[in-house]
This record gives C-alpha cells, sequence and structure tokens, in this order.
C-alpha cells in the first residue's frame, strides 16, 4: 500500500518572517518615537555654559572730565560670563548638557523664578545698569570723588500666580506710594504693608509703562516659616503681605563721565570688575601687575562682594582663556578652583580684600581713601 501525502507538514520556514517584520517594526516605531519625543518634549530646567572673558578696555570703558591712563596698561581686567539657556531645552538638549561637565543644569525656578523669558531679560538689563551705578559709585568715591545718591526708585521684579498682588502689580512697575504715603525704597514698602492685618485692604499707587496706577489689594499672610505670602482667607492674624519681590534702583549724580559698554550683557555679576577697571583707569601704575585678570562677584554701596552664581562655568572660561589670575567671592572659592585648573583663585568679601589681593600678586598699591583728598 503506498501512503498519501501526511497532514502534518513541517511548517515552512517563510512563516517566520512576519513575525520577525513585525518585532522590527515594533521596536522601530518605538525608536522612532523616542527620537521624536527628544526634540518635542520640553522640561523646565536651565543649562548653564561656560561664556565669555571680556577685557575691560577702553572700548568697553570710557572716562571723560579726569586724566586717565588706560592705554599705558600691560594687563587687563576681564569680565566674565556664563551663557543661560532661555528656552526650556528638549530631551536631547539636556542628554547633551548632562553629558558634558562643562556645563551645568538648574532647575528653572531656582535660576529665574516664575519670570517668563521677556521678564528675566528685562529684570537682568536692570541689574546690569545697577551694577554698572555702583561700580561707578563705589569706584569714584574710593579715589576721593564725591558722589550724591538720588532717592531709590522701588522696581517690581516678581509677582507670582497665587499671591495676592498677581495680576495687579507686574515686573517693570514702579512703587511711588502704599497708603497714600510716598515710599524711599523697599524696606518703607515692607513696613506700611506690615502695619496692616491680613485681609486688610491696601492702596498703591504705582507707576506702568510710564502711567501712573493704583490697585486696591487684599494683603495676605505669610506662611509659617515666613517663606510664602497666601491669600489671607478668614485669618486676620499674622503678619500681612502682598506676596510682590521688588529691588531697589539707584541713580547717581557723578562728577566724571564714566562710560560702559556691555552691549547685550546682562546682569549684575560683572560689579566688582567694573570697579577695579574704574579705579586702575583713574590711577598710576597697574593693578593688574601687567597679567590678565578675571574678575566676577557684585559690587555693593559700601564696598562689599557678592556672590553670582555659575562661578565653576566662569572659571572654566577664565582658564580658556588662559589667565593669570581669577578673583572670586569668597562664598564661592571652592566653586571656581573645579573649574580653573590651574589658575590661581583668590576669594574676596570686599573692594579693598580685592585691591589687597591684586596688590600681592605684583599690582600697583591705591592710597586708602583716608589719604585721598576729597574731588568734585
Amino acid at each position: 500500500m503506498i501512503e498519501g501525502p501526511s497532514s502534518a507538514l513541517p511548517a515552512s520556514p517563510r512563516r517566520r518572517h512576519p513575525v520577525l517584520v513585525a518585532v522590527l517594526s515594533v521596536l522601530g516605531g518605538l525608536v522612532l518615537a523616542a527620537t521624536l519625543a527628544g526634540f518635542v518634549i520640553h522640561l523646565p530646567y536651565v543649562i548653564i555654559s561656560p561664556g565669555s572673558a571680556t577685557p575691560l578696555d577702553n572700548r568697553i570703558v570710557v572716562i571723560h572730565g579726569a586724566d586717565t591712563d588706560s592705554r599705558l596698561h600691560r594687563g587687563s581686567f576681564r569680565f566674565l560670563t556664563v551663557t543661560v539657556s532661555t528656552h526650556d531645552p528638549n530631551l536631547w538638549r539636556l542628554l547633551s548638557a548632562w553629558l558634558d561637565s562643562d556645563q551645568d543644569i538648574e532647575d528653572r525656578t531656582s535660576v529665574v523664578g516664575c519670570l517668563n523669558d521677556a521678564d528675566n531679560f528685562t529684570y537682568n538689563t536692570e541689574l546690569m545698569q545697577q551694577s554698572q551705578n555702583t561700580a561707578r559709585s563705589v569706584a569714584l568715591t574710593r579715589l576721593g570723588y564725591s558722589v550724591h545718591a538720588d532717592t531709590p526708585a522701588v522696581r517690581v521684579v516678581e509677582v507670582c500666580p497665587g499671591v495676592p498682588a498677581y495680576g495687579m502689580l507686574h515686573t517693570g512697575d514702579t512703587v511711588r506710594a502704599v497708603d497714600g504715603r510716598a515710599v524711599e525704597n523697599r524696606s518703607a514698602v515692607a513696613a506700611l504693608v506690615r502695619a496692616h492685618h491680613p485681609g486688610d485692604l491696601i492702596d498703591v499707587t504705582f507707576d506702568h509703562d510710564g502711567a501712573s496706577r493704583n490697585a486696591r489689594i487684599t494683603a495676605g499672610r505669610i506662611t509659617v516659616g515666613g517663606t510664602k505670602c497666601v491669600p489671607a482667607g478668614h485669618e486676620t492674624s499674622g503678619t500681612a503681605c502682598l506676596g510682590v519681590a521688588s529691588l531697589d534702583l539707584v541713580s547717581y549724580q557723578f562728577p566724571i563721565d564714566v562710560s560702559i559698554n556691555t552691549q547685550r550683557v546682562s546682569g549684575p555679576s560683572a560689579g566688582l570688575a567694573f570697579a577695579l577697571a574704574i579705579i586702575d583707569d583713574l590711577t598710576p601704575g597697574d593693578l593688574t601687575g601687567g597679567k590678565e585678570v578675571a574678575v566676577t562677584g557684585t559690587i555693593e554701596p559700601d564696598g562689599s562682594v557678592g556672590a553670582v552664581g555659575g562661578v565653576e562655568q566662569k572659571a572654566i572660561t577664565a582658564r580658556t582663556n588662559h589667565v593669570a589670575l581669577m578673583i572670586v567671592p569668597t562664598a564661592e572659592v571652592a566653586d571656581a578652583r573645579r573649574g580653573a585648573g590651574n589658575v590661581p583663585v583668590v576669594g574676596v568679601a570686599t573692594l579693598e580684600d580685592a585691591l589687597g589681593a591684586l596688590r600681592h600678586a605684583g599690582g600697583a598699591e591705591v592710597p586708602p581713601p583716608s589719604s585721598t583728598v576729597v574731588r568734585s
């Protein structure tokens, strides 16, 4: 008997191909989706990268009305910048920054608060202008010039969603009076607000886009620990608040003309560098000792030096520009040394500390203020 073909034939290898194709298609789709997601998904972080080390020569700092010797300088002060991302980066950009040891990633709110990009630029532009004015005042006063300070303008910096003043006051507004009483600085504003109870109505007079306006705001209350200003609700006890972050902007009457042109660079971190460059131009000798000296730090009206942030990236910038010395705020020496390599780093708390550090490094000496004749 001849048997016919069996009904249980082996499976054809070709039947495996559709399964393999399906698996590869799914994997390819996932890879494509992940790739696209990396470009499309943006996260609220800020990427801080090394920036520039600009010499404060006679193209940046120009003085009229007094003799200068800036053209005789063999060295120069360099003010340091960082590059800060202005938009929420996508996933691929974040991954690139995370893999690059020269870059730092910070939570957006820790850097810019609730400010949008436009308001943050406006705020930092005003900080740069204030930094320049303060540097002029500190430097000229240190050299014996008489400088008159005008009454500060109380500028609104930030009004975040959820606080009592949100939607009524805005970044860039100037507060002129509280309850009809003129205010001379942000401390006066705070005192008048805290004279109220949570839930009280507070009248605020302010300038907005050049026009005078009034707002009646229901006072909130400061939470336990003093970290937030929240609506009062039914609470009438506690410390009253409006939830407005502000800044005192001071203008001065200068006896000589000192112009500083940093173009689109913003922020307050070059204040110490500006003050040193002005003093260098108006005194004999060379404060840098003929070296390239990188400087970062804010400057206050009393000559104290404040922290600036991004110092590790600024130190990387200083190192790659082959400076001989880096001067930073005392609190940020450790950050600077992480990026400075072999560049010596000196921490200072005041302008006098910085002048002393320069003298120690071979720079010219500046006579103490007490021995300088007052000039006008």
